[in-house]
């Protein structure tokens, strides 16, 4: 990442992220605006062939952008991962309500996992075709 302060923008910076893109580019984006001290936060990529994301940061006297970059991303990091520790916990408890099919006792495996069904008809089925020949 390079940052370079913006002469004609009091407290405004480029900061330009390279092999990134537009997923990255939003999320720090919005990240930005978030917050009360950032009066600008926009990105673009220069091209699509380009993976290189150039995000213009503006904040007021009170700080720096460089410093509300630094936040952002901070702030980006503890989110995805609680997200991964959710993903986690969440996949841990569906996995334990699902027993493979090795595992339960034949007399209750079925053939793809059907469950079985007793009483049922052979012959007319009332689906209007009789099966019996």
């Amino acid at each position: 990442m390079t940052i370079t302060p913006d002469p004609k923008v009091e407290n405004g910076a480029t900061f330009e992220i390279l092999r990134e893109d537009h997923t990255m580019g939003n999320l720090i984006r919005f990240k930005l605006l978030e917050e009360p001290q950032v009066v600008f936060a926009g990105y673009k990529v220069p091209h699509p062939l380009e993976h290189n994301v150039i995000l213009k940061v503006q904040t007021t006297n009170d700080t720096k952008p460089d410093m509300m970059v630094a936040k952002a991303l901070n702030d980006l990091i503890t989110e995805v991962g609680y997200l991964k520790q959710k993903f986690v916990e969440e996949l841990g408890r569906a996995r334990a309500l699902v027993i493979p099919r090795e595992q339960k006792p034949m007399e209750e495996q079925t053939p793809l996992g059907i469950p079985a069904r007793d009483n049922i008809p052979i012959g007319n089925t009332g689906v209007g075709v009789d099966m019996d020949f």
